[in-house]
């Protein structure tokens, strides 16, 4: 089978639950992961016959995608702030709205200009904290998660981008304090009720963990009040909270953060939604 057959071949078999410009965007990425061919070798490659096994590969991931798999979990691997990330279903997926944050935690240290010890709490693939060091190399970063596996994740990738951060494996929600103080702690918990379980994609709800995604109804909050409590016991001087928040969440964390005794900032994203937030003692 050539490449433009087997390309048929997955038109036909994903048309009817992927949109078609994603489809063709997917289609190139798993061609790439399969052949190592890039876009334009994938033009010049049209007609060339592809190996029974590289069929086979190409045939499997699209029944991964037809079951609703994520590609970044198909192919191991997402990007954030151009950085090539390894991701499994133990942590989730980078999202775009976090790069903000980080964006804007860089900003804020380049104003400092100084040596900074920066906490990222439920760090996941280790996205956020990796980022930072590639970015504020002269800063002291350390991830913090409940999750072995996710830690194990956010080890490998940081070794991979050559990025030393220290990792502390620990449940915040059952920490009254830590052992050292930060200059900034940034988190982007679950916040996600859970009552909006119903309405959330089903890729999401099938394959990324549920543990980094949501909150109980009751008490959807929870980790920004910890990890305020936290910061009041933990910044240094003049330190500061960055949160990624549910975007209609924004006036009750400006409340909540109010009631702890934090000046605080609220800030959209790029669609226009309360997004991120920043604070520090009054």
């Amino acid at each position: 089978m050539s490449l433009q057959e087997i390309k048929i071949f997955l038109k036909q078999k994903l048309a009817s639950t992927i949109d078609a410009v994603e489809l063709t965007s997917l289609m190139g990425m798993l061609i790439e992961a399969v052949t190592g061919w890039n876009r334009m070798q994938q033009i010049v490659n049209i007609n060339t016959e592809l190996t029974k096994e590289h069929q086979a590969q190409l045939e499997n991931y699209a029944e991964q995608l037809l079951n609703g798999k994520p590609i970044q979990y198909i192919l191991g691997k997402a990007w954030f702030m151009g950085n090539e990330l390894m991701v499994n279903e133990h942590v989730l997926i980078p999202r775009p709205e976090t790069e903000e944050l980080v964006e804007w935690i860089i900003s804020y240290a380049s104003i400092i200009n100084k040596s900074l010890s920066i906490l990222d709490i439920g760090t996941g693939s280790g996205c956020i904290p990796i980022a930072l060091k590639l970015a504020l190399s002269n800063c002291i970063v350390t991830g913090l998660d409940i999750s072995k596996e996710a830690l194990a994740v956010a080890q490998n990738n940081a070794k991979n981008l050559n990025a030393p951060i220290h990792w502390v494996e620990k449940d915040i929600l059952n920490t009254a304090a830590l052992e050292t103080s930060y200059d900034i702690i940034v988190s982007n918990p679950p916040y996600i009720p859970l009552r909006e379980k119903k309405n959330m994609q089903e890729q999401i709800l099938n394959f990324e963990p549920s543990i980094a995604l949501f909150v109980s109804n009751e008490d959807p909050l929870i980790y920004y009040r910890v990890i305020a409590k936290i910061g009041k016991q933990n910044l240094s001087k003049n330190g500061q909270l960055f949160f990624e928040i549910h975007y209609d969440q924004g006036n009750s964390i400006l409340a909540l953060l109010d009631e702890l005794n934090y000046h605080a900032e609220l800030r959209k994203d790029s669609f226009g939604k309360n997004r991120m937030i920043r604070a520090s003692l009054k």
